[in-house]
């Protein structure tokens, strides 16, 4: 009996783009939000985060709360 072995992987399967941003448009909800908040001092929310001591690498806080905002 042959032993037939299905191939389910495709050439461009695990292919992501260098820059999302080349796939988005202008107009795009993310891309705007992005703009508006990087014109906003974030840094005068973000005193009170504590210092990263051990462990492994924290998130980025102004990504983070970008995040957050961007969800609400």
């Amino acid at each position: 009996m042959k032993n037939i072995t299905p191939n389910h992987s495709k050439v461009k399967q695990a292919v992501l783009p260098l820059f999302i941003s080349d796939y988005l448009n202008i107009c795009d909800p993310v891309l705007v939000f992005d703009r508006f908040m990087e014109g906003i001092d974030l840094e005068k929310y973000l005193k009170n985060v504590p210092e990263h001591v051990t462990g492994r690498i924290r998130y980025n806080p102004t990504s983070m709360l970008k995040t957050i905002l961007f969800g609400f």
